[in-house]
């Protein structure tokens, strides 16, 4: 008997103690939990991936030679370096980079400053002429080229303008026609061209009297070129190969 009781105190003692240390988990786990200053998240660098390269060669969309930018690890590992585009900026190259930077401002400056006095001058005279050979309709034998239109400004501006980014439609006809010329970065100058026919020189009339007065001779001087002989053969053509048809 005295064993049973003994017995029955060990087991509550030991569901009691089981149920206090259950109580103590629960409220440990819901309890917040204070990381404290060594497990809050560190900030990610905006270098992670990425590094500081010194360009040796102009590089369309990246950079201009001796300049210092900031490139994904993976394009200087596998675009950059292997072409000889560049290599990681030092220290040295950093101090050197600067210096070079400086002074393509002072010199970008200059250019600016010219580039904004043609303008002027281009927007002043604001239209331009050329002349093209034309046919039935104000049709063009051929179209207006960029060359062309440098041409006309230049003539007309006394300027060297060099190869400046021309903006221009597709002309097929005689008349009057907007485009733009890029000077320098974020200088534009908006011009205007007016083709017009070019005058029939003396031996295109010669070759206009020629067709009229004798239409099934051919002509004295023949020449490809003028507008005259190129009509009448061409229609001598056709006329020969509906024959056949």
């Amino acid at each position: 008997m005295k064993f049973l009781l003994v017995l029955a105190g060990a087991l509550a003692t030991g569901s009691a103690f089981l149920s206090s240390s259950r109580s103590v988990s629960i409220a440990a786990r819901r309890a917040p939990v204070n990381k404290g200053i060594f497990m809050r998240k560190r900030a990610v660098s905006p270098m992670k991936g990425k590094s500081k390269v010194l360009l040796t060669k102009d590089l369309e969309g990246v950079g201009r030679s001796e300049e210092v930018v900031t490139v994904k690890n993976g394009f200087y590992l596998n675009y950059i370096l292997p072409r000889g585009f560049g290599s990681l900026a030092t220290a040295e190259a950093l101090e050197q980079a600067a210096v070079v930077a400086a002074k393509r401002a002072e010199e970008d400056a200059v250019i600016a400053a010219a580039a904004e006095e043609n303008k002027a001058k281009l927007e002043a005279i604001k239209t331009f002429t050329v002349t093209k050979k034309v046919g039935a309709d104000e049709q063009l034998f051929g179209s207006v080229s960029v060359t062309d239109v440098l041409g006309a400004v230049e003539e007309a501006s006394g300027l060297t303008l060099g190869s400046p980014k021309v903006k221009i439609e597709d002309i097929k006809m005689a008349g009057t026609y907007d485009f733009t010329i890029k000077l320098h970065q974020g200088i534009t100058a908006v011009l205007s061209l007016t083709v017009e026919p070019e005058a029939e020189s003396s031996e295109e009339k010669v070759a206009l009297l020629q067709c009229a007065e004798r239409p099934n001779a051919p002509p004295q001087n023949p020449f490809p070129v003028q507008r005259a002989a190129a009509i009448r053969w061409a229609s001598r053509a056709t006329s020969r190969v509906a024959s056949f048809l």
